[in-house]
């Protein structure tokens, strides 16, 4: 028995899930099979995408019943691919979560993130066809009493923000208000292997949409906005996934959007308002479709304006203004040894270091990952530490890395463990100073994102390692040249016992 998202709702079912052969859920598998059904085309990322949609039948959603499908329901008559191929893409454009936490319909990226399929193809599918049409807002249709078909057009939704994010962050918040999903948002999750990824296990009770989900529809979002403002056609499905989740990216706007930051590009192209008037219209839609179900029961038409506004508001909190975190398990960190001491939060220091060894910033998930791994390995065999000693780590990749997290004590800042959190960049910073947008992770989403969630005090302050302990060059001349002009850096000097002036 597991969970199925068939459009906007979710309902239990009694059947497995196909075998997939040898094919791992990796972005590379998806890649893969694209170019060989793209090897059998002649024309554009359009075409694609419709063959695509015939071949997994996505169409036959409920979704694609309220907006245009890029294809008829007219299956294919040729087959591109062989029944593995396609039994794999039809278990990823149906996003689940089964009894046991396992999230189906997601695949592993490159960057060290997971993304669900459905939202990702629905996004590119629209703007794909929107790129086409002059027509930029879909008519839904709802049928009356007496089975007719009409248009209700004060509820115009923007497709694109409809088939990726507004629907679903909609219908969560719903679920939640009803008591029938113990979360509104997430959580994220773990692979069984990272090399071979198959399953991948949640690390908590499921919302509606899930960190995967959420990561896919911000990418359905980005992708379908670069596809539909694109001045050429794409000429394969493959290309646009292989750039963006891969080192090249996509040149756009006179810069280069890759997957690693998502987040950044999301914000760029949503604005709160917008989206919250989306997921409002989305609402009343679920409403119109759903008259007579018990999810509305008890909540008045103008209630849902302000759950449109809650969701929102904490959807944007949590995966646009905080930084995106890899878990532990994602860059294949050791058990701790013993028993961690509990931190009493919330905080009221960080104390900023580098590494120094690894000296040269890592750049990529594998990098960063590899070096988290040796920087484990140091501090638990070499120095007898229960653990790596950061509480997180920054990477030159766009993302943090979790050491010991929010809530355990770390060995970071010799006597000062238990009163901060110790953040380290990798690299060595004496000379040079991390990547802007590293910084930029650090110094607004981290410390915003902590004090927000009453990790860290409002009235926190900033300390280099090198003011609390003396002997070290921690974090670097050139960093800690910088972090002295951040806000709530404060100023702080050892006490000479003979001279009792500041050294």
């Amino acid at each position: 028995m597991f969970l199925i998202r068939l459009g906007f709702v979710t309902v239990l079912l009694c059947s497995p899930v196909m075998s997939t052969g040898s094919l791992t859920f990796h972005m590379s598998s998806v890649i893969g099979i694209l170019k060989d059904l793209e090897f059998h085309l002649n024309g554009t990322l359009d075409l694609a995408v419709k063959e695509l949609f015939r071949e997994v039948e996505y169409c036959n959603g409920k979704l694609w019943q309220q907006f245009p499908c890029p294809v008829t329901s007219v299956p294919s008559d040729i087959s591109y691919l062989n029944e593995p191929q396609r039994t794999f893409l039809r278990n990823l454009v149906n996003h689940t979560v089964d009894a046991t936490l396992v999230e189906h319909g997601v695949v592993l990226t490159p960057d060290g993130t997971t993304i669900s399929l459905s939202p990702l193809l629905a996004g590119i599918a629209v703007g794909s066809k929107r790129r086409k049409d002059t027509v930029l807002l879909a008519t839904p249709l709802v049928t009356d009493s007496s089975n007719n078909s009409h248009p209700e057009p004060q509820l115009t939704l923007d497709p694109l923000f409809a088939t990726t994010i507004a629907m679903d962050l909609g219908m969560a918040f719903l679920l939640f208000e009803t008591n029938q999903s113990e979360v509104a948002l997430g959580p994220n999750g773990c692979w069984d292997n990272i090399s071979a990824p198959h399953t991948f296990t949640l690390m908590g009770p499921p919302s509606n949409i899930t960190d995967a989900f959420i990561n896919g529809a911000m990418d359905g979002l980005i992708l379908g906005t670069f596809v539909a403002e694109k001045s050429e056609p794409m000429t394969s499905l493959s290309a646009l996934l292989g750039d963006y989740y891969g080192r090249k990216g996509l040149k756009w706007k006179n810069r280069v959007t890759k997957s690693n930051f998502r987040r950044n590009n999301f914000a760029a192209l949503v604005s709160e308002e917008k989206l919250r008037d989306q997921v409002r219209r989305s609402m009343q839609l679920l409403r119109q479709l759903h008259k007579d179900s018990p999810l509305f029961e008890g909540i008045p038409s103008e209630e849902t304006g302000f759950l449109a506004n809650q969701a929102v508001e904490e959807f944007m909190a949590l995966y646009v203004e905080c930084p995106p975190i890899i878990p532990r398990c994602m860059w294949g960190a050791r058990p701790y040894r013993g028993t961690p001491a509990q931190l009493t939060l919330p905080l009221n220091f960080v104390y900023v270091h580098h590494t120094s060894s690894p000296s040269k910033p890592c750049q990529t998930f594998s990098a960063c990952a590899a070096d988290m791994r040796s920087m484990q390995r140091f501090h638990q065999d070499v120095r007898g530490w229960d653990d790596i000693g950061y509480s997180f780590i920054v990477g030159s990749d766009g993302y943090l890395y979790q050491g010991r997290g929010w809530h355990w004590v770390g060995a970071h800042t010799l006597g000062y463990n238990s009163k901060g959190f110790g953040v380290s960049f990798i690299g060595d910073y004496m000379k040079a100073l991390p990547a802007t947008f590293a910084m930029e992770l650090l110094k607004n989403n981290f410390l915003q994102c902590a004090v927000r969630g009453s990790r860290l005090h409002a009235n926190y302050t900033i300390y280099g390692h090198r003011q609390m302990v003396l002997n070290t060059s921690c974090p670097g001349d050139r960093l800690f040249q910088e972090i002295e002009t951040w806000k709530r850096f404060k100023v702080r000097c050892f006490m000479d016992k003979d001279t009792h002036r500041c050294v």
